[in-house]
């Protein structure tokens, strides 16, 4: 099969020639440390930043790796993400968030600072600027990515997101987190106005998007919002299902409207799996990371979920990827055993590889998902992950 064959076909609940492998997408990346040790042993120079103003963690896209690693999907990008977050230092981003850096240039991270709407009332959410949309795009540079990544190449093209963050994430930052759950409890009005409006930018930012891409790509990812820990959700799924179940199916009506044929990825860390009904009813096809936390039953829910929802990631990035080859060809054998049994699996990691993860680990897992991810490999795979 070539390369987008096999992850349609993985997607379409079939199992293709071997499990399907990515990489570098909206939460799966490879953060600047790691990506300069790879170069580093590989003797390359790096390429130019595809978020210039580098105000993230993963600030670099490079082909040549995902040649090297044959993955299977490649990635086109609105530039929203980037224009519309803070520079490399820090500073205020375009929702009006104010961001800090903490740590050095090589491990550090920005975290937000104080939210612009912890003292507002719901009137003031009329008069707030929130991002003008139009002047945070690339089209052209988006236009000239897709078509050719379609029309020249076989792999499968994915849509990162258009933004960080979803609606909750986003009212968490703006709001302030304590202050926001108190909301969704106690101040409904002001809740589902706040969010109206996060969907409504995000929305518009989908239009300009799709308007561009809908014709090329097979793959939407939307904002990251995460609603669990590593143990347990962060609100109930009564509370999802009023406030924000209605906020993914508006912004996934848009993608469906605009073609049918594209599959909807939902990211969303921690141990989620009490959401996965309403995710699905919301018309999610693809879910990442099914982080592997003790909460998260993996062949469980590949047997309660598989025949309807497909996964991407699922492999360790805290112990696996940081420990031996033989540690990460172990943790490549499991995953495909619990989850590649009658397609549905697309193979990346759970979360962007840190730093801490040695560069040599990155091609040896995607070497070995190649070796174990075969159809002659699953079968025993999945015979000894059910002994």
């Amino acid at each position: 099969m070539d390369h987008r064959e096999r992850v349609l076909r993985a997607l379409a609940h079939q199992e293709p020639d071997r499990v399907p492998l990515a990489l570098w997408g909206s939460a799966y990346g490879i953060t600047d440390g790691l990506y300069r040790n790879l170069l580093r042993g590989l003797g390359w120079e790096p390429l130019p930043p595809f978020r210039r103003r580098r105000g993230h963690t993963v600030n670099y896209y490079d082909d040549r790796i995902l040649d090297l690693i044959d993955a299977d999907v490649r990635h086109v990008w609105l530039g929203s993400t980037d224009l519309a977050s803070p520079p490399a230092e820090g500073g205020v981003d375009a929702w009006g968030v104010p961001w800090r850096k903490v740590g050095g240039y090589r491990f550090g991270y920005l975290f937000a600072g104080d939210p612009p709407l912890a003292q507002a009332e719901v009137e003031d959410l009329e008069s707030y600027p929130w991002p003008q949309v139009e002047a945070l795009v690339r089209k052209e540079e988006l236009r000239e990515r897709a078509r050719y990544l379609r029309d020249e190449t076989d792999y499968a093209v994915a849509a990162r997101a258009v933004a960080s963050y979803g609606p909750f994430e986003q009212a968490c930052q703006l709001r302030g987190t304590e202050q926001f759950m108190i909301d969704l409890l106690t101040n409904e009005d002001f809740a589902v106005t706040l969010l109206d409006k996060i969907v409504g930018v995000l929305c518009r930012w989908l239009e300009i998007y799709l308007d561009i891409i809908a014709p090329y790509v097979d793959i939407m990812e939307l904002p990251g919002d995460d609603y669990a820990s590593q143990t347990a959700p962060l609100i109930s799924p009564r509370l999802f299902d009023k406030y924000f179940k209605p906020c993914w199916q508006k912004l996934i009506n848009h993608v469906k409207q605009a073609s049918s044929q594209i599959y909807v990825l939902f990211h969303s860390d921690g141990a989620v799996t009490s959401f996965i009904p309403s995710l699905l009813e919301a018309g999610v096809d693809i879910l990442h990371p099914l982080e592997p936390v003790p909460a998260t039953d993996m062949a469980a829910v590949k047997r309660g979920y598989g025949h309807q929802l497909s996964f991407l990631g699922g492999i360790d990035i805290k112990q696996a990827m940081t420990g031996t080859e033989e540690e990460v060809v172990a943790e490549v054998r499991r995953r495909i055993g619990l989850l590649a049994e009658g397609g549905g699996y697309i193979l990346a990691p759970s979360n962007h590889l840190q730093p801490d993860v040695p560069a040599e680990n990155v091609i040896a897992l995607f070497r070995a998902a190649r070796k174990y991810g075969t159809r002659r490999h699953q079968s025993k795979e999945g015979q000894e992950c059910t002994r």
